[in-house]
């Protein structure tokens, strides 16, 4: 798939070369090595999330610190593809948080058996079903949060807001954005050197 656009006489052009659920591979050319440095920046820390940003802790009898387990909802990815139905905290007219700019998630776990319970982002329930925590499948568990024992219980609740990654690193929508300058493709990613002959060894 090719994407030209225009700037002056000859434009950037964008070929995809993978494209996945959950990462894209693709070719920037025709254009300077700022371009590509800047689209990349903006990637990482302008692009719009959601994200916890507020815990509120209930009930807590885990080994885990209560700070220790905000820390870990805060860097847990929420589905953030209707991010522009939520306004930014800043922009709303409520005093703290409102279904217009935030979302709540609440938890709550208890272990009653013998072995050890696993509590993971899958038992976080969502005030807005767009906005829940992000499975690679129906199979998948979830990230884990903290382990139960018998008699340990767990109820909070999360407010996750809008925001970029310029503010926290929690509002980042990416693990990784990295590219190579090869302006004469001298990489030819295709085409690989093998001995011909077996006279050298």
């Amino acid at each position: 798939m090719d994407i030209g656009g225009s700037y002056g006489l000859s434009g950037p052009n964008i070929t995809i070369r993978e494209l996945t659920k959950d990462r894209i591979n693709f070719v920037l050319s025709d254009t300077d090595l700022s371009v590509a440095n800047s689209l990349r920046r903006v990637m990482i820390a302008e692009v719009p999330t959601v994200a916890i940003d507020m815990v509120e802790i209930e009930t807590n009898t885990t080994v885990l610190a209560d700070e220790f387990i905000a820390h870990r909802l805060g860097m847990v990815a929420i589905d953030s593809r209707d991010v522009d139905k939520l306004r930014y905290t800043r922009d709303c007219t409520c005093s703290q948080y409102c279904p217009e700019c935030s979302v709540e998630l609440t938890l709550h776990v208890k272990c009653t058996e013998d072995r050890t319970k696993e509590v993971t982002t899958k038992d976080l329930s969502s005030s807005n079903p767009s906005f829940m925590p992000v499975l690679q499948d129906k199979n998948d568990g979830g990230i884990l949060i903290v382990k139960l024992r018998k008699g340990h219980e767990l109820k909070l609740k999360c407010i996750a807001k809008k925001g970029v990654a310029k503010e926290h690193a929690k509002w980042s929508p990416v693990s990784g954005v990295s590219f190579e300058y090869d302006p004469y493709n001298k990489l030819r990613h295709t085409t690989y050197w093998f001995e011909e002959t077996e006279d050298e060894w």
